[in-house]
């Protein structure tokens, strides 16, 4: 089977190599936010997580489901997510607005209780 010349290959490529550059440059501080992770759940402490933006989406893969680990509380404020509709008032032109709000996240995270052992 003859393969023809695709941006597959390029694009994976890519990929790999920024995961590899992640995974050298930023390894020291993925094993401290996965030892503070582990602490607090292990002290019946939460791990609450937030981002806006792009910086949502892994806060989104953290919503429970079967077969995730328990321990994790992914915030996320729906306005400042592109699960509305594209064009109206509530569009993404208004997600990207509100996530530039000055304050806000203070504003968000006011609605939520922290507990000592809970890391942000």
């Amino acid at each position: 089977m003859a393969t023809s010349a695709t941006p597959t290959l390029p694009w994976m490529s890519a990929a790999t190599a920024l995961l590899e550059e992640l995974a050298t440059s930023q390894a020291a501080a993925i094993e401290t936010a996965s030892q503070w992770s582990a602490e607090a759940i292990a002290a019946d402490g939460l791990v609450h997580l937030f981002g806006t933006g792009h910086s949502r989406i892994p806060v989104e893969e953290m919503f429970p489901r079967y077969g995730s680990y328990p321990g994790f509380n992914p915030i996320v404020e729906l306005s400042m997510t592109f699960h509305t509709q594209v064009v109206g008032a509530n569009g993404q032109r208004q997600a990207m607005f509100i996530e530039r709000v000055p304050g806000l996240a203070e504003v968000i995270l006011g609605n939520f209780t922290f507990g000592e052992r809970d890391l942000v």
